[in-house]
């Protein structure tokens, strides 16, 4: 069982989210946008999707 704060740490690092989100865009075949949260950590989701955060890269599926 994994604490709240090492998946907090595992989502701030931006090398991590941008591997997973570059699978994530092949696998889709879509644009992905990687996107700060407010508290620093990251995340990422399909470009078309409206997002409210601050967005940091976009990332092709090629």
């Amino acid at each position: 069982m994994s604490c709240a704060c090492e998946n907090k740490k595992m989502s701030s690092e931006y090398q991590r989210i941008l591997r997973l989100a570059k699978a994530f865009a092949r696998l889709e075949d879509d644009t992905v946008a990687i996107y700060a949260n407010a508290d620093g950590t990251y995340g990422f989701c399909l470009a078309s999707l409206e997002i409210e955060k601050t967005i940091i890269e976009y990332i092709s599926p090629y």
